[in-house]
């Protein structure tokens, strides 16, 4: 990697010194480790994605750098159907646990605890003197990724997988990289918050241009769920360049290491 202008450092997000020590000499820091959904229990989630936040920006701070771009995620609101919800939208509730649509595709605990961790990074940007912005990904797939995408690729394994309609707002992990590359080269996204996502396609459409794609031979069932979700991006498209690219493009890359 070295060669090609990168260089691996080891980091923990539960311990702040290595953090501090990995961070030193960088101009910028992307924030985008984090526990997603059902990977693990309350305390996991609180202690990487809370603290872990807490963590970084500490060390951020402690090893000199200014520049930081937190990778937060559109969970981090209480979910309204059928409209476009902007930055300003109302936030998940973190001190009830009540009924939210989100929760038909996201874990809870990954929204409680993202909604904290943003709430630790804006205010320890302000403690901090921090030039910070905060990208909201729908939810994230593309080639070698971990969550998501390795879950959904498991799925078609089974003979038969039921699919529901809901539309949800996919966005690919190159169209967020390249957010993340814009609002750093835009110093005038510093302070602000952007949603980054693609228009609502159901499960059941990403599955079935999944196994076209790997010629798997699953039968398929909808499961008809007529609602979506959709979030306004043209802040990001304005100040990041940002352009989610279409389903059918960003799963045939998506699948490109995994094709039989």
């Amino acid at each position: 990697m070295e060669p090609r202008g990168v260089r691996m450092v080891h980091g923990d997000l539960t311990d702040r010194d290595s953090l501090e020590r990995a961070f030193e000499g960088v101009d910028a820091v992307v924030g985008n480790a984090a526990l997603g959904s059902n990977q693990g229990d309350m305390a996991d989630f609180e202690r990487v994605n809370c603290t872990g936040t807490e963590n970084v920006f500490d060390a951020v701070h402690a090893a000199g750098v200014k520049r930081i771009v937190h990778i937060s995620t559109v969970a981090v609101y209480r979910t309204r159907l059928y409209r476009a919800m902007a930055e300003d939208t109302r936030p998940f509730d973190t001190d009830k646990r009540r009924f939210n649509w989100n929760d038909l595709t996201t874990d809870w605990r990954y929204s409680r605890t993202k909604t904290l961790a943003e709430r630790i990074a804006w205010e320890r940007a302000r403690t901090h003197e921090l030039e910070l912005t905060c990208l909201r990904p729908g939810p994230v797939y593309g080639s070698r990724d971990p969550k998501a995408t390795a879950d959904l690729v498991r799925s078609l394994d089974k003979s038969v997988r039921v699919a529901p309609t809901v539309g949800v707002p996919w966005v690919h992990a190159r169209d967020v990289a390249k957010a993340v590359v814009g609002a750093l080269d835009n110093p005038s996204s510093a302070g602000r918050s952007y949603n980054l996502a693609g228009p609502p396609v159901s499960l059941y459409r990403v599955l079935k241009l999944m196994k076209r794609e790997l010629k798997k031979k699953t039968t398929l069932v909808p499961v008809p769920v007529p609602v979506w979700v959709r979030f306004d991006t043209l802040a990001a498209e304005r100040d990041l360049g940002f352009a989610p690219r279409p389903i059918e493009d960003g799963v045939a890359e998506a699948m490109s290491d995994l094709r039989l």
